[in-house]
């Protein structure tokens, strides 16, 4: 059993093919036009404003970097801090202790007599 198929209706199909393919492809360069038209007309609105923020942009990277240095700064200061409370700490409790004792022995001083 042999199948044959006519070169002329293979090229048909094909051509066929061929043009869904070309409507396929018109019908997707339309929308891509209309999403360019819509993004244009977003950046002539908003121009004025997006020249504003990249005009501005080096002085905001400028002020991050300030503020990066300054928290630095204020982390070694609060760090200072902690360390002087700690020692603080350990004072008043030493301070206490000291007290405690010589109450105690100002207490049992009295009670003995």
């Amino acid at each position: 059993m042999t199948f044959t198929i006519d070169i002329n209706t293979i090229l048909f199909i094909l051509a066929i093919i061929g043009c869904v393919a070309l409507i396929l492809l018109i019908k997707v360069l339309f929308e891509l036009l209309s999403v360019i038209k819509k993004v244009s007309s977003v950046i002539d609105d908003n121009s004025a404003n997006v020249k504003k923020s990249i005009s501005a942009l080096p002085q905001v990277v400028e002020d991050f970097g300030q503020v990066g240095e300054n928290m630095k700064d204020v982390t070694d200061v609060v760090t200072d801090i902690a360390a002087d409370v700690i020692v603080t700490k350990e004072n008043v409790k030493s301070n206490i202790d000291m007290v405690s004792e010589i109450l105690s022995i100002v207490r049992s001083v009295f009670s003995s007599k």
